[in-house]
């Protein structure tokens, strides 16, 4: 048996292509992913799906010269450019390398066939959400003010949520978040069924959550048909709390995106979103807290103000009360040192009266006239029975003379 070696084998394989095949075919495929180099040269990877799973998928190219004329026609055409997830009837020559295997040289596009299968089926399962409400379902949440408590479904290994993570602890005002992971597969068949079982273990505990964040990181537009199926765009709407997704891609946004609460390109784009709003949070209870203390510090200068004010007119009004009882004092004062010295001097003029009276009627005085009295046993013969043989005794202003009565009329 003969031996061939690998480069002899795919010569043989390009040999025989080249022999057996036809120069070009029209075939039908989804254009799966699409990029473009500096030269302007574009590179895809069409795909052939049975509902949302990939059955064959080749690599193709356009050249530049060709992609330019093709693509201006393909818009003119469609009014849509040529972008991944549409599926399109294509023009195409085989080429094998043996170096890079087997690709496709496209030659010429189709216009008319616009709407690939893959967008086909979006667009009724799209459809079918709409018609059920399903697009503001999960919209009608109102964003908590603060988000702290996140509910992240995310494969645990996933460059996409190491990269939410660390946006969020690098914040720099330092708000503590707590994030608990629900792993799910973010590609792949089992995707929906994995995602959707996340967010019933998140719905028995809806009170420990903020907030709900669906996150993958970047990868091949095909790797994102799981965000596009009927049940999870069903769970998504129905989730207990906001939801919120950040799966990585650049294409028009999967039905799991409008089906959320809020969809965000990436995972660092959504802790972004999350932070902002906590920064708006904070600027808002500084600036009322601000607005408190100004207001406070103003409502103080004029309670000052006010206060001042009334001691003012506090001090006026005793200043005028003060000056007015003064006054009155003073005119209360003279008039009592007026009546007081009246009186004073009525007072006296009635002494000097009492004196002068008194001394009319002081006895030294009549004797000093010349008159006498008559005492016996030292009162006055007025008042005393006097008989013969009693002693009397005769008091003048100078002298006292003792007598002894020799008649008395009484005796007769």
């Amino acid at each position: 048996m003969a031996h061939l070696s690998l480069f002899a084998f795919n010569q043989l394989i390009k040999d025989t292509l080249t022999e057996t095949l036809a120069p070009n075919y029209w075939i039908i495929a989804e254009i799966g992913e699409m990029r473009l180099n500096q030269k302007g040269h574009c590179y895809m990877e069409l795909v052939e799906k049975e509902g949302n799973f990939i059955q064959a998928k080749i690599r193709a190219n356009i050249w530049a010269y060709t992609y330019r004329n093709l693509s201006s026609e393909f818009l003119r055409a469609t009014g849509t450019p040529l972008k991944p997830g549409i599926k399109v009837l294509l023009n195409v020559a085989i080429n094998f390398h043996e170096v890079y295997g087997m690709s496709l040289t496209v030659n010429n596009i189709d216009p008319n066939f616009t709407l690939g299968e893959r967008s086909r089926l979006r667009e009724e399962t799209l459809q079918k959400l709409k018609a059920e409400g399903a697009l503001e379902t999960n919209k009608q949440f109102r964003l908590p003010l603060a988000p702290q408590k996140l509910a992240v479904i995310s494969s645990e290994t996933a460059a996409g949520y190491q990269d939410f993570t660390e946006q969020l602890k690098a914040n720099p005002r330092g708000f503590d978040i707590d994030v608990t992971l629900y792993p799910a597969l973010m590609q792949g068949n089992d995707a929906p069924a994995s995602i959707q079982q996340a967010l019933n273990a998140i719905g028995t505990k809806p009170e420990h959550f903020d907030l709900i964040v669906l996150i993958r990181g970047g990868g091949a537009q095909t790797d994102l048909d799981c965000f596009d199926t009927y049940e999870l765009g069903k769970a998504i709407s129905q989730a207990p709390l906001p939801l919120l997704t950040g799966i990585g891609h650049e294409r028009d946004q999967t039905i799991a995106d409008l089906v959320a609460h809020t969809a965000l390109k990436t995972p660092t784009a959504v802790a972004e979103f999350i932070l902002n709003g906590l920064y708006l949070f904070d600027d808002q209870l500084n600036d009322l807290a601000y607005r408190m203390e100004r207001q406070l510090h103003q409502q103080i200068q004029q309670e000052h103000f006010q206060l001042s004010q009334y001691q003012k007119q506090l001090s006026s009004q005793v200043n005028y009360l003060l000056n007015r009882h003064t006054e009155k004092v003073e005119r209360l004062g003279k008039n009592l040192k007026h009546e007081t010295e009246y009186a004073l001097k009525m007072h006296r003029v009635r002494l000097e009266n009492f004196e002068k009276e008194i001394n009319l009627s002081d006895p030294i005085q009549i004797l000093k006239k010349g008159y006498s009295i008559t005492l016996k046993n030292g009162h006055p013969i007025q008042t005393e029975n006097v008989i013969s043989g009693d002693e009397i005794e005769t008091r003048t202003h100078s002298k006292t003379i003792v007598s002894k009565v020799i008649k008395s009329t009484d005796d007769v």
